[in-house]
């Protein structure tokens, strides 16, 4: 399954999981009040709602198994035929002013964030709950209350409303938490490595490039280092890719210990690092590249009983203002070659008055 599939149906397991654990608690407090409604109803003399209400609690009841059981569409369909038998009977009986028409909004918002349910029947069950709610308006709007307690109708009109409108905020609440993680996860997909979580290439340049305006606006410096990972095909044919993988994990986690969080850490391709320090002058620069260094190559990863020697070399160059990116490129590239040529395992300052890639053009 491709990366970006993979991430899709993570979000929405992860918020599946979430909603019907929020849902199940609203389940049981649902249960909790029919379980009341029972006893209210038959004080009021309203008998047939109150043996109605000994079906919802027994409905609620099964709603809450499926939902244990990870049967998580068939319990809404449960608390859905549940509330529209209840909402019509309630109201037939009683009237409109108790406001229990409210609770059909709530189901026909639910229906909607049910992603096992195809939209088309989404949409068209929650159009049906909606053309329910209205019907009972033009069916029962001459239903007379003609129980106790009439003179707290009102009140319990506007406690059926907040206590019907709060799914309803939570269910809009989590279609736009969906769009939400699932732009994070894409922003990250597309800016990120997936290996090692430092920025690829292609979206790091706009970052270098906006941190290079703001040195130059700010009057700051900035400082380019190219690293690579000294031998590391020799590791890859030897132990393996895995290997070698984890390698680049490790090297990348000492890398972003020694960073700050306005500077850029790319993986630039490979074994290939591309760092990009703000706010730093050439010196300052070369201090925090070598202290890098020096805990890169203490890093000892073992390896069929023995340890595996992991050490990097660097070329730094201080961003000349006039300069284009590229050629702050190929100057820090330039260092680097040099460091490998002498050596490996050092850090060497790429400066306008060593021109390094003039070397390199001659080999």
């Amino acid at each position: 399954m491709p990366a970006l599939m993979q991430i899709k149906h993570q979000n929405l397991d992860d918020v599946e999981t979430i909603k019907f654990q929020i849902i199940q608690r609203v389940a049981y407090f649902a249960l909790a009040i029919h379980v009341a409604l029972i006893f209210i109803f038959y004080h009021l003399g309203a008998s047939m709602l109150a043996l109605a209400n000994i079906f919802s609690v027994f409905a609620w009841a099964s709603g809450i198994n499926l939902i244990n059981k990870g049967r998580h569409s068939l319990a809404l369909k449960v608390f859905s035929i549940e509330v529209l038998l209840h909402s019509i009977l309630v109201c037939a009986t009683l009237g409109l002013e108790l406001g229990f028409q409210f609770y059909l909004w709530t189901i026909s918002c639910l229906l909607l964030v049910d992603y096992q349910l195809k939209l088309k029947h989404a949409f068209i069950y929650s159009l049906m709950l909606i053309f329910t709610f209205a019907a009972l308006y033009l069916f029962f709007s001459d239903v007379v209350y003609s129980y106790a307690y009439k003179d707290f109708l009102l009140y319990i009109n506007m406690l059926n409303i907040v206590i019907a409108g709060l799914p309803m905020v939570y269910a809009i609440g989590l279609i736009r938490e969906i769009s939400i993680s699932q732009r994070i996860a894409l922003t990250d997909m597309a800016a990120k490595d997936h290996l090692t979580k430092l920025y690829n290439r292609r979206f790091a340049k706009k970052l270098i490039l906006a941190a290079q305006q703001k040195s130059v606006f700010t009057n700051t410096n900035l400082c380019l280092v190219m690293a690579d990972i000294d031998f590391f095909k020799h590791f890859n044919d030897t132990y393996g890719h895995d290997k070698g993988d984890a390698i680049l994990v490790r090297v990348a986690n000492v890398i972003n210990q020694h960073i700050a969080e306005q500077d850029i850490a790319v993986r630039w391709g490979g074994e290939e690092f591309l760092i990009v320090l703000t706010n730093t002058n050439e010196q300052n620069a070369f201090t925090r590249i070598e202290r890098m260094r020096d805990n890169i190559a203490a890093l000892n990863c073992a390896e069929q009983g023995g340890n595996l020697n992991i050490t990097m070399s660097f070329g730094l160059i201080q961003w000349q203002s006039n300069a284009s990116l590229e050629e702050m490129l190929q100057q820090a590239d330039a260092a680097l070659y040099k460091s490998k040529e002498n050596g490996r395992n050092q850090t060497t300052i790429a400066t306008t008055e060593t021109d390094y890639t003039a070397e390199l053009k001659s080999i």
